[in-house]
């Protein structure tokens, strides 16, 4: 019990720090909605469930967690952070030169398929090196001391936790008095996430 505590407290704490997983959903439910935005919740939510079982399948297979791939994901994940960059910034530029930018709703009138916003919360979960290093380091610890059913629920446990929170904040952010906010205050919230994917991008190339 002690220990499914402090994996319980220390995800919390993870969940509670904005990071690119955040910005990503910000920046969709600008764009494209509320029901993007929740589709890119559950593209998140499958990207940890793949992460984990990669993780377990990496330990059962090998006996050892192959770090030598974050390598690789690191550079991609930081090209894929400049591009939601650009992304932002594009859209910041379209507001600002939209002759309807007042009359506008909190959302752009950007047509996208559903499994497009889905696979945006797939990428951003995969290609960020920072949760296969979080998830590893629980893994390690519950691994050997948990049985497979065990193993199982705390995986599917933080699982869920991770959907049910970002779909909490998209259901925050969609309410009424903060869709107005948003409204208001648009131009500042993609700039402020062009520079956040910039900086994530940064520091992954860096660490």
């Amino acid at each position: 019990m002690t220990l499914f505590l402090t994996i319980a407290i220390t995800h919390f704490v993870a969940l509670l720090t904005p990071g690119v997983d955040f910005f990503l959903i910000l920046k969709t439910l600008m764009q494209k909605g509320v029901n993007a935005a929740k589709l890119v919740c559950i593209g998140i939510a499958c990207g940890n469930a793949t992460i984990l079982f990669s993780i377990y399948l990496s330990l059962f297979v090998l006996g050892k967690i192959d770090m030598n791939v974050l390598f690789y994901i690191q550079y991609v994940g930081a090209i894929y952070l400049v591009y939601l960059a650009c992304q932002c910034f594009y859209a910041l530029w379209f507001k600002v030169h939209s002759k309807d930018y007042l009359d506008q709703s909190v959302t752009l009138a950007v047509k996208t398929t559903p499994w497009k916003s889905l696979l945006h919360g797939l990428s951003s979960s995969l290609l960020n090196p920072k949760n296969i290093m979080f998830y590893s380091a629980l893994v390690v610890l519950i691994y050997p001391k948990y049985d497979a059913i065990q193993n199982f629920s705390v995986s599917l446990w933080m699982v869920a936790v991770v959907l049910f929170w970002n779909l909490g904040i998209v259901k925050l952010l969609s309410l009424e008095s903060y869709r107005l906010w948003l409204q208001r205050n648009i131009r500042y919230l993609y700039c402020l996430s062009g520079f956040c994917f910039f900086i994530f991008a940064f520091i992954l190339v860096l660490s």
